[in-house]
């Protein structure tokens, strides 16, 4: 885990996805975007909607655990509870957690998420 890299924002629009981060405790916006995102994995990542700023947990990835094969851009904005769909996020990763990783069920991938973001409000708390 390097701290030093620096990552650029990136923009898109809040689409609907299949709902399984909210049926796992971690609801997420999906994110359709024409940028490029950072190498797939994890990310402690900045969240700008509307001039507010908040705080979650970017993943960027095919979702092996769900055995999909598209690239999602997703992010799980800490408490958070509003319909922002069809609005525009600017988001900035801030630090790279890990790498994307396929898990063996999905008990397995709410533990890992629940991990990363302890890892990413203590980080924040820093």
């Amino acid at each position: 885990m390097n701290s030093k890299i620096s990552y650029p924002s990136f923009e898109g629009k809040v689409i609907k996805g299949n709902q399984i981060g909210r049926k796992l405790g971690f609801p997420t916006a999906n994110i359709d975007t024409p940028t490029i995102p950072p190498k797939k994995g994890v990310y402690i990542a900045e969240v700008n909607i509307e001039n507010k700023k908040y705080y979650g947990l970017l993943n960027v990835g095919i979702r092996p655990t769900l055995q999909y094969s598209d690239l999602r851009v997703e992010i799980h904005i800490f408490d958070f509870n509003e319909d922002i769909y069809s609005k525009n996020l600017r988001i900035t990763p801030l630090f790279f957690i890990r790498d994307e990783q396929k898990l063996d069920n999905m008990a397995a991938l709410k533990q890992q998420i629940e991990k990363d973001k302890t890892f990413a409000l203590a980080w924040l708390k820093q």
